[in-house]
């Protein structure tokens, strides 16, 4: 590994951290205004995890002009354990083995994913940058139709579930990864071309308008993820299709790393060990709160609760020690 490299990646795992910590407070708020911006715009806890959140995508910014794209993102993978740690914290999470099984089959699946791209880098050669950036702006420009159509129809359908929650997260997660690109691309033109020629071209221009639409798009989407699913679950559900939106651009458009046919099948077989281990994470630790009906506001915490520690008004332990039974279970 180069210098630069290596700096790349502790750039980024300090944005994996402030990740974690954002997420991990933006969805404390969120979850106690029962999804209901209203409440959650007003909870310094929200504002808090934004700030934290807009500092990780300027230390990714930093770790971009350092290292490839793919190299940057995979890091976030270390958001995901630190997440996870938070929230059992906390007391929100129980750590089940069920749990750190799932949370290992991310890790193992995101870690494999960049080992593989790692040892099959690109040819060197020179780039032409501006039909690369026309191809990450045209990607970027189709998923945020895509997001357009998700944050529509969850608009209609107030309570999604945990499957239209994971929709909505892979939806964000894949707009956040062509925002990344986007933003790659740009950097290396400012490298390549120097900052005053790229700002006066009307490309980067257009680029600026897509990519606040985007970015508010995303983060709509990802508000309502905290909403539905316990935040473990929405850092590994980020992180896994940030990271394999983002390497797959690296590889078709950026020329980032070039894969043989074997190593195809196994980036593949890494993606579905993430994928499996984010499944697992989603029935293992449904978000607490998520649903009104059954976690009313001063009410009684049904025995079924699958995470926290609540109080009820049945008395002091009985439904409380109920719910924590059945959550060290496994049940969801």
């Amino acid at each position: 590994m180069t210098g630069a490299l290596l700096a790349g990646l502790g750039i980024g795992l300090v944005g994996a951290l402030l990740l974690a910590a954002g997420v991990d407070l933006q969805s404390r708020a969120v979850q106690a205004a029962h999804g209901r911006s209203r409440v959650w715009l007003h909870d310094r806890r929200w504002w808090g995890g934004a700030v934290l959140l807009a500092t990780a995508v300027g230390t990714n910014l930093g770790a971009l002009a350092l290292a490839p794209v793919s190299a940057v993102q995979s890091v976030n993978i270390v958001a995901l354990a630190a997440s996870t740690l938070f929230a059992a914290r906390s007391g929100r999470v129980v750590l089940t083995r069920r749990t750190l099984l799932a949370v290992a089959a991310c890790i193992v699946g995101v870690v494999g994913f960049v080992a593989v791209l790692a040892a099959h880098p690109a040819e060197p050669s020179g780039h032409d940058l501006d039909p690369e950036r026309t191809a990450v702006l045209t990607i970027l420009a189709g998923l945020v139709l895509v997001a357009v159509v998700v944050t529509l129809a969850g608009r209609r359908t107030p309570r999604v579930g945990a499957t239209g929650a994971l929709l909505g997260l892979g939806t964000a997660a894949m707009t956040f990864a062509s925002i990344t690109t986007v933003v790659k691309a740009h950097v290396d033109l400012v490298l390549d071309e120097g900052l005053p020629t790229v700002l006066a071209d009307p490309a980067t221009l257009l680029a600026v308008g897509l990519l606040m639409l985007a970015g508010t798009l995303a983060s709509v989407l990802l508000q309502r993820a905290h909403r539905d699913l316990a935040p473990p679950t929405v850092v590994a559900g980020t992180t896994l299709t940030d990271t394999v939106t983002a390497a797959m651009i690296g590889i078709l458009v950026l020329e980032e790393s070039a894969p043989t046919l074997l190593a195809a099948m196994l980036l593949l077989a890494c993606a579905v060990l993430a994928v499996i281990g984010v499944q697992g994470l989603r029935r293992a630790l449904p978000a607490a709160g998520s649903d009104p009906t059954r976690h009313p506001p001063g009410g009684t915490v049904p025995q079924s609760a699958p995470i926290g520690r609540h109080r009820s008004g049945e008395g002091p332990g009985g439904v409380q020690d109920a719910a924590l039974v059945d959550l060290r279970s496994g049940a969801s």
